[in-house]
């Protein structure tokens, strides 16, 4: 029997998850894919760190109404979970903005980095590949990413020459929450013009669940508010000509979206009972529901052999406008505006003593403004200005690796502070070829974070995490009677603190070793992470209703506050962003191995364990160790994969948190991709995901308890490509 050999960026993400299967021409040889955040072009194979390359077949398969969703099941990646409909990866139990997230190589430039209910404004409907990468080369993209990159690759600025017309139509629909999509992109182009237009649009309605008694002690079988309402269109336009291209793009996002667990308490006011149309009166009675509105404009460009030392020079110039509020009863209970600009040049050199490499420049201005009654951060501004290189020098079977970073960052809230950092960061790492089937790899990077704005200076009641939020920019002093030792009846008032919070530095070591064999396939990475000055919401032991009536922000735009509903925020609890080191460290082991030609069983386990240095106590929110097995079987035109995923139970918990019961969801899953003729392909694909309906819950989730992962989800899609 002989087997086909297929490269690592391929089937990373496919060989190993219950969820995912593989694409529609395995029995062919596939080319490898480029990672395109590497400035070296190098694919997922030759790196010293892990990469993850989701693509094609597999990413239809996986595709999900959430970037976190989409790339949950990859080994080391996890979702943060705010319900189906605002979850963004967390990666090694890092994310935030541990976890910098990439349109085409442009920072997404939305505020899904700064809260776990502001959905990503990225679509995975219209995505040609999605890359997860650490080490060097995410030094182009800004220091203190110690979590990796996401990567989201579109043809919105085609980048080789299209002849004639090729595009796509997708239509599909899921069960748990009745969800209804739809996509489409059509390309046309001659040898020096090439044109892209591409749309997408989604609907689901409040997602069903196993019954469950939430903490309230209601009994619920679907997610309240929970529904999503996605739309967006893309188009744009390049020159090519014959050493290099230049092209441009205009996108615009729609989400509307529910923010479930979200309660004021409003009683009986709130009906949830969507349908299938959510139209701006049934968001009155839908509760809180967030609205975004992103425009996204993009010029991208390279050129081949630019001048003498130089192989190319790519410019990447981002502009994006982005509108986020949270209304109820449509009234904007709190709102973010952000204004983004970004440039990167990066330079491909020639040889320098053996390496060879990649160095530019990156430029960011970004200006946010908050308002709304329940606005919790203050306006800020921040610039960013780096220098970076890196390179990689072939020894025989050992490829070197080597990075560098420097970085200014000033963050300026026109009133509170002025402050500025200077982060730092450094990377390096081998590969070493043993065989041609077996390869080691190691690496180690060090990396400064700058602190966000709203880890700095958030001050106020953040109700879609149950939490008053304080940054480290203040100090909280008793105001109560010294004696009154009663801790619950105690006060407090919020002053200014002499400094803000400092640099979080951290150090990673990252050892693998990668077997592709004929018949099996092997990897396995264990990581170890020292983080210093780790920034985290600590609980401070008190509520807010314990805080001086004079803690809030002032001077924020309220927005029809006399229309807006009373909000009570004196029970939440009290959580400020301190400092503290913190050690992470795990694993990732994944493999298959072919029974027969057309049987074939894999599997895959990740785990991270966080924890504070000094036993001091665990990191709060840390995913749960994940174990999965799989077995696929292939024919010429059709495949089928049936995968167990089990959850283990999160006990390794935070002071204040509750540890997470173990369960294991079933899931199955069928493609057929049925014979064309005028070179057309179609597949159509069929699966069943949670069939033995078990109630889960993440442990990482801010509404664990109200928000369980989804039911028994039966879902169908056709795809049509030309």
């Amino acid at each position: 029997m002989k087997l086909q050999k297929r490269p690592l960026s391929l089937l990373i993400p496919a060989f190993l998850i219950s969820g995912v299967t593989f694409a529609q021409d395995e029995h062919l040889e596939l080319e490898r894919i480029l990672v395109t955040a590497s400035p070296l072009e190098r694919t997922a194979i030759e790196s010293a760190q892990p990469i993850y390359v989701l693509s094609g077949d597999f990413l239809r398969q996986s595709q999900a109404p959430t970037l976190g969703e989409t790339l949950r099941d990859l080994p080391g990646v996890q979702s943060s979970y705010y319900s189906p409909t605002a979850s963004s990866p967390v990666i090694r139990g890092l994310d935030g903005p541990r976890v910098r997230i990439l349109q085409n190589g442009l920072d997404v430039g939305d505020v899904s980095r700064g809260g776990p209910d502001h959905a990503v404004t990225t679509e995975t409907s219209t995505a040609r590949q999605i890359e997860v990468l650490r080490g060097p080369a995410t030094l182009l993209y800004g220091s203190g990413a110690s979590g990796g990159i996401v990567n989201v690759v579109d043809n919105r600025v085609p980048r080789e020459p299209i002849i004639g017309t090729e595009g796509h139509v997708e239509a599909g629909v899921a069960g748990a929450a009745n969800e209804r999509y739809g996509s489409a992109s059509l390309q046309q182009g001659t040898e020096n013009f090439a044109f892209h237009i591409d749309g997408f649009k989604r609907n689901a309605d409040d997602y069903r669940v196993p019954t469950f008694t939430d903490p309230d002690g209601d009994r619920a079988q679907t997610i309240e508010n929970s529904f999503t309402e996605d739309q967006g269109a893309t188009v744009g336009a390049s020159y090519l000509f014959d050493r290099g291209f230049v092209g441009a793009s205009y996108g615009r996002l729609e989400r509307s979206y529910g923010i479930p667990g979200h309660s004021h308490d409003h009683g009986d006011d709130h009906d949830h009972d969507h349908g299938h149309d959510h139209g701006d009166d049934e968001h009155s009675d839908a509760g809180i529901y967030a609205d975004s509105v992103q425009d996204r404009f993009q010029v991208l460009g390279r050129v081949e052999q630019p001048f003498a030392g130089f192989q190319s020079l790519d410019f990447n110039l981002g502009y994006t406008e982005l509108t986020h509020e949270e209304l109820e009863d449509e009234f904007v209970e709190s709102g973010f505006g952000l204004e983004q600009f970004e440039l990167r040049v990066t330079g491909r050199h020639n040889e320098i003593w053996g390496w060879s490499g990649a160095t530019g420049v990156q430029f960011k201005h970004q200006d946010y403004t908050s308002y709304g009654v329940e606005a919790f951060t203050p306006d800020s501004e921040t610039e960013l200005a780096g220098l970076f290189w890196v390179g990689e020098r072939r020894m025989g079977d050992i490829t070197y690796e080597l990075g560098g970073r420097i970085e200014y960052v000033e963050i300026d809230t026109h009133g509170l502070e002025t402050l500025s950092y200077r982060p730092i960061s450094l990377s390096t790492g081998a590969t070493y070829r043993y065989t041609p089937e077996l390869q080691f790899s190691a690496s180690l990077s060090y990396s400064e974070r700058a602190p966000q704005a709203a880890e700095l200076f958030s001050n106020g009641a953040h109700f879609a995490t149950r939490t008053y939020d304080l940054g480290g920019i203040y100090n909280i002093e008793s105001v109560g009677d010294d004696h009154d030792h009663d801790h619950d009846h105690e006060e407090y008032q919020v002053v200014l603190a002499s400094q803000g919070l400092q640099k979080e530095a951290a150090t990673n070591i990252d050892l693998g070793v990668h077997y592709d064999g004929e018949r099996f396939h092997f990897d396995a990475n264990v990581f170890y992470n020292q983080i210093d000055d780790f920034i985290y919401a600590r609980n401070l032991g008190f509520t807010s209703g314990q805080l001086d009536g004079d803690a809030g922000l002032g001077g924020h735009d309220d927005h029809d506050h006399d229309h807006a509903h009373d909000h009570d925020d004196s029970g939440l609890p009290v959580y400020q962003y301190v400092q503290q080191d913190a050690d992470l460290y795990g694993y990732e082991i994944s493999g298959h191995y072919y029974l027969t030609e057309h049987w074939r069983i894999g599997g895959f386990s990740d785990y991270t364990r966080a924890k504070f240095s000094g036993d001091a106590g665990n990191v709060p929110r840390i995913p749960a160790q994940r174990t999965g097995l799989n077995l696929r079987y292939t024919e010429s035109n059709w495949d089928a994969t049936l995968g167990y995923t089990q959850y283990w139970a999160q006990n390794d918990i935070a002071e204040g948190e509750v540890g997470t019961d173990s369960f294991g969801m079933l899931n199955a899953y069928l493609n057929f991709y049925p014979q064309t003729t005028g070179g057309q392909n179609l597949a159509v694909y069929l699966k069943a995901e949670n069939i033995n309906n078990r109630l889960g819950f993440v442990h990482n989730s801010f509404i664990r308890d109200y928000a369980p992962m989804p039911g028994m989800n039966i879902g169908a899609g056709i795809r049509l490509t030309f």
